[in-house]
């Protein structure tokens, strides 16, 4: 593997883990963290780790929050101009790209021992 290749897997696994160990403790995280990991995988894609486009979170997953509504009528309801994510579904995608990667760079067998 190039020098060049390798510095920016480093790079890119350094902002992976800097991420992951600065997100907001909020339930909903915002976009712009989103947009932070997918740059991340695209990085890691076009560096030849194709397996990996399964780990980027897909825009369904970016909603805006539900400010209020009318829970009479069930109508009106109010929407932030900002998108969030659920924090607990980005990190389970951190971790496993960073799960990817020990696993990757691991000499051990894995697997399900009977």
């Amino acid at each position: 593997m190039k020098e060049s290749v390798e510095i920016e897997i480093k790079k890119s696994y350094a902002t992976l883990v800097a991420l992951k160990n600065n997100l907001p403790k909020n339930d909903n995280i915002q976009e712009k963290y989103v947009r932070i990991f997918n740059s991340e995988i695209e990085r890691l894609t076009n560096l030849g780790f194709n397996d990996l486009k399964e780990f980027k979170v897909p825009e369904s997953e970016i909603k805006p929050l539900l400010l209020g509504w009318n829970y009479i009528t069930g109508g009106d309801k109010k929407y932030s101009q900002e998108r969030y994510v659920d924090r607990e579904f980005l990190l389970i995608k951190v971790d496993s790209v960073l799960g990817f990667f020990s696993v990757h760079s691991s000499k051990e067998e894995i697997g399900f021992k009977i």
